[in-house]
């Protein structure tokens, strides 16, 4: 049975991936800049995702970190035909670097967190 917070994360990975591609084949001039900084901003968005799809789907997060690395390069190239975008691999590695590392973190706490659970009947 799932839990509220598992549920709760695979809507908002959901919503974050939808925010990302929303965000990324509109127009260079309407995509709002809240950090100012393309790289920074590639790399929150995606390693916001990372958590949530780990959180969420603890048992997949290879296939969560290998599809958001993906996403990251497909919509990069979609922004070759959009108005006002530029595309480019250092944003590509930003995203995949965001998606990756938060979905590392969360693996290692959640196996840090399993381990000082354990019982031990030495």
């Amino acid at each position: 049975m799932m839990n509220n917070a598992r549920k709760l994360s695979r809507i908002g990975a959901w919503l974050a991936v939808l925010t990302i591609i929303v965000l990324s084949v509109v127009p260079g001039d309407v995509r709002p800049h809240i950090l100012g900084n393309d790289y920074a901003e590639h790399f929150t968005a995606y390693f916001i995702a990372g958590g949530l799809f780990a959180i969420g789907y603890q048992r997949s997060i290879l296939s969560s970190g290998t599809l958001l690395a993906m996403s990251a390069g497909l919509l990069e190239l979609a922004q070759l035909w959009i108005p006002g975008r530029i595309a480019g691999a250092v944003d590509v590695a930003a995203g995949a670097i965001g998606a990756w590392l938060d979905l590392l973190i969360i693996a290692i706490v959640k196996r840090a967190h399993e381990r000082m659970f354990v019982v031990s009947y030495d």
